[in-house]
């Protein structure tokens, strides 16, 4: 079964904008969605935030070529998009009542959806808000929602040393 992870629109703009720091992770994490062993969930709000350079703090719009680009990206067949709807916006709400860390709306609307999916990771690089956020909110199965900047799955590690059932040794 693939690992399902959320993505909040920094890890998109990390992987079209090739920001260091963040590109090699976000790339390693999408080839393993290319390859099927990794389904990106984002809400639909991302198609509307993902429209500036930067992730934060102000940052210029993106040219229509990026505009294009993030388009293709969001309609892969490894993205699921989530539509915000009454459910996600009340968690919203509430999130950002309970939890003084998320601050902003749109932070609320990445975690409520999230939460809402039973994800196995949420995937930000907001470490203003959403990070400080790691292990302490529950998805609706009860469970603590791990969140966490994009890292690729860890490769199982080789034996030492090969045995041999036909070794006498």
């Amino acid at each position: 079964m693939a690992k399902r992870v959320y993505w909040d629109s920094c890890a998109f703009l990390g992987l079209i904008n090739q920001e260091p720091g963040k590109l090699n992770d976000c790339a390693a994490v999408w080839k393993e969605a290319e390859a099927g062993g990794v389904l990106i969930y984002t809400s639909f709000f991302t198609f509307a935030e993902v429209f500036k350079a930067k992730c934060e703090d102000g940052g210029k719009p993106l040219s229509e070529d990026g505009d294009r680009k993030i388009e293709q990206l969001l309609r892969q067949k490894w993205i699921r998009a989530v539509v915000v709807d009454e459910k996600i916006g009340v968690a919203c709400r509430r999130l950002m009542r309970h939890h003084t860390e998320c601050k902003k709306p749109s932070d609320g609307i990445h975690l409520a959806t999230a939460l809402a999916l039973n994800v196995d990771e949420m995937h930000t690089y907001d470490g203003a808000d959403l990070l400080k956020l790691d292990g302490k909110v529950n998805r609706a199965d009860g469970k603590p929602l791990k969140i966490c900047v994009p890292k690729p799955t860890p490769k199982p590690s080789k034996p030492q040393h090969e045995i041999s059932w036909d070794d006498p040794k």
